[in-house]
Parts: structure tokens; sequence; C-alpha cells
């Protein structure tokens, strides 16, 4: 039976009179075999799987996690930055030493301060964990939007399951008019009026129809194509607050913060560095003395050194950055304290809002077994002339308006129970 199909039913069924059993035994059905569903958290689980798979802001976090972990390849070398090769060439043009030439090269590298890998590699940890929880917070938000689209969907099938019911009891009245009518027990007007009723709903379920093919297409466009489906959810145990995952991101920003300063405190200075280098000297002296033998008094000399380079602390280097650590820890801090209260008046409020639309759904069901009754009751009175037509429809509409409260009260339902898996963190 396709699912449009199972949901009049399931409508019909809200009654308890004999009679709705009968007409939802008249729907067509289909010989197609039944497919399994999944069971209730599974659909959840495998959509949610499939919607952070193709999520934007999912795949730039899972990029940044990658940048991140890039910085291990520093913490792991024996220097903080890039070694370095250097050298010069100087010749004398003019002067006494006018062959005198000199060649140096140099090499050498960045050396670590004490404590400071240690404090680097813990602030590239502390930042892999940190994405780590805006992931899971991230998960979060794509379940509450799955949440959301998936209600909606089965919010306009439930009015698409409404408005076909109408449709098939406005026919079913029309036929009785009319053969009262063609009889002469009922005037043309009584007629028109049902021909009336059953053009609105009708349109009703054209517009209802429409509605529930855009909610699918929506929610199909957050899965990449799965069909809104099968159950959703149940209610999920509560679980420890502080495993939220809105709480866990800013206490592991919090926790990165205080990486950071730790970094700042180990590093007052710039990275020193330390070079060893050559030098080749050598100069072409030749005798200008008109009475001496002319020859090469050439010098020669061959040099190996080493250079150190310490940067001097400051109060304009470090101040500022201890400042802006401090900073960062502040707020990471305070945004955890905002983000528990938060938390907790979701999760009361969510509590709230379920005990309340349960207790709307039971009354809404007994509206609907009242108003099926009185409408039975008044089809039976205009068949036997009692009630007019006018009064027939009167009453129709309230029969129609009781049912649309029960499924909407039903769906309201399901939207707490999902508001409330969403407060408590709930993301499979």
């Amino acid at each position: 039976m396709p699912a449009q199909e199972m949901l009049r039913v399931e409508v019909l069924f809200e009654g308890k009179k004999k009679v709705r059993v009968k007409r939802a035994k008249s729907l067509r059905v289909d010989k197609r075999p039944r497919v399994r569903k999944p069971a209730s958290n599974q659909v959840l689980a495998q959509h949610l799987d499939m919607a952070v798979a193709i999520d934007a802001q999912s795949k730039s976090l899972e990029a940044q996690y990658r940048a991140i972990s890039a910085r291990y390849a520093t913490a792991n070398s024996i220097t903080p930055g890039s070694p370095y090769v250097g050298g010069s060439q100087r010749s004398a043009l003019s002067g006494n030493l006018r062959n005198y030439n000199e060649l140096e090269m140099e090499a050498g590298m960045p050396l670590w301060l004490p404590g400071q890998r240690d404090a680097f590699e813990a602030t590239v940890t502390t930042g892999i964990r940190e994405v780590e929880q805006r992931f899971a917070l991230r998960r979060l938000d794509v379940a509450g939007l799955l949440r959301d689209a998936w209600w909606n969907a089965s919010r306009a099938a439930r009015n698409v399951a409404v408005a076909r019911t109408r449709v098939m009891t406005a026919h079913d009245i029309g036929r009785d008019m009319t053969r009262r009518v063609e009889l002469g027990d009922a005037a043309q007007s009584d007629a028109l009026l049902a021909t009336n009723e059953t053009l609105a709903a009708e349109t009703e379920l054209a517009q209802a129809e429409g509605a529930m093919k855009v909610a699918r297409v929506n929610y199909m466009a957050l899965t990449g194509g799965a069909p809104p489906e099968g159950t959703l959810e149940s209610v999920r145990p509560a679980t420890d607050i502080e495993d939220h995952p809105a709480l866990r991101t800013p206490r592991a920003a919090l926790v990165r913060a205080e990486a950071q300063l730790r970094l700042v405190d180990a590093t007052p200075i710039a990275s020193p560095d330390i070079g060893v280098f050559g030098r080749r000297e050598y100069n072409n002296q030749y005798s200008t003395d008109p009475s001496q033998i002319v020859s090469n008094q050439r010098t020669d000399s061959t040099t190996i050194g080493v250079r150190i380079r310490i940067p001097l602390p400051t109060p304009g280097r470090n101040a500022p950055r201890r400042a802006e650590a401090r900073a960062e820890m502040d707020r990471a801090r305070a945004e955890y304290d905002r983000a528990k209260r938060v938390v907790t008046a979701e999760i009361k409020a969510a509590r709230v809002m379920l005990a309340a639309t349960r207790r709307a759904a039971e009354i809404a069901n007994n509206r609907l077994s009242v108003a099926d009754e009185q409408f039975e009751l008044s089809r039976k009175s205009y068949r036997i002339g009692e009630v007019s037509a006018f009064d027939l429809y009167r009453v129709r509409q309230i029969q129609l308006e009781a049912q649309r409260m029960q499924a909407n009260a039903a769906i309201n339902v399901g939207v707490a129970i999902s508001r409330l898996n969403q407060a408590f963190g709930y993301a499979p």
C-alpha cells in the first residue's frame, strides 16, 4: 500500500465507528511487495550520515581538522622554523688590498626554547579536539534541520490524508444527495451544495499534495535523495548535560585557549638562531720595487666559526600576546556558561512541550470520536428528513476540523519528541 494510502487509513481508523472501517476497506490496495521500514532511530542515523556527508560546513570542519593535524610536522621537527643557508663574496677593487678576496658560506636554524615544543604540541592536540567537538555540534545542528524537514513532510502527508478523506466523504454525500434530488426528496440546491463541497475538497487536496511534494523535495535535498519514510525516533533517555555537544565545544575551546597561554609563556622571545660558517680569504701581493724580482707574496686564510643570535624579551612584544590569550580564555569560559544556561532551559522547555502536546493529542482524539458520532447521527437524520443539507454540512465541517486538529496534534507529539532529543544533544 503506498505511503499516502497508509496515512489515509491511519486517519480513518482514529475514530471508533464501524462505518469508517468500511470506508478504509474500500481503498485501492497496492499488490506490490512491502518494503521493510528501518527501525525507530535507525532512519535518523542513516539519513543523518547522508546529510552530514554532503553538508558544506561539515566538509569545512574536516578540512580544518586536516590543516591543524599538519602542524604536528612542526611539533615533531628539531627546529621550530626552517633551516637556512647563506653566503657572501667580497673583492677589493683599490687600495693596498686591491687584490683581496673573501668567500663565506653559512648554514643555521632556529632553536626551540625550553618547554616551547611541548607547549606547541599541546596547542595542536587541543586544537584538533576543539574541531572534533565543533564537528559533533554541527552534526547536531544538521540533525535539527533534518528533524524539522521530516516533520514538515509528515505534516504535509497528514494534511493530504485528511484532504483525501474529505474528498471521499464529499463524493459519498454527493451521491446520496443526487439520488434524493432525482427521487424528488430534496431540492436542486442540495445537489449544488454537494457539488460545491466536492470542488472545495478537491481543491484542498490538490493544494495539499503540492505542499507535500515540496516538503519531500526539501527533505531529500538535505539527505541527498533519501525520502522521509519510516519512523524517525522515539524519546531518548536523558544523559549527563556535560556531555552535550553545545557544552563540549566551548569547553574544548577553553582548553585550547589555556594551551595557547602556556605557549605564550614558554615563548618570551623569538626563537634564537644558531649557525656555522666557513670563510676563505686570500690576497695576491706583487712587489712594485723595480730592483726586486717580481714575485707574488700571496696571503691565504681559512676560518670556521659559529654564530648565535638571541633576541631579547620586551613588554611591547609579550604583553599583547598574553592579553590576547587571556581574553580568549575569558571568552571561552563565558561562552560555556551561556551555553549551559541555554541547554538547561531548552531541555526544560522541551519536556513541558512534550507533556502539553501529549495531553492535546489525547483531547483531539476524544474530540474526533465525538465529531464522528455526531456526523453519523446527522447523516441518518438527513436521510429521514429531520435536518437540512446546510445542517449536515455544518456538522461535517465540525468533523473535518476535528480531523485536522487530531492530525496536527499527532504530528505535534512527534515534533515535541524530536525537539526533546535535540535538546538532549542526541545526534546518532
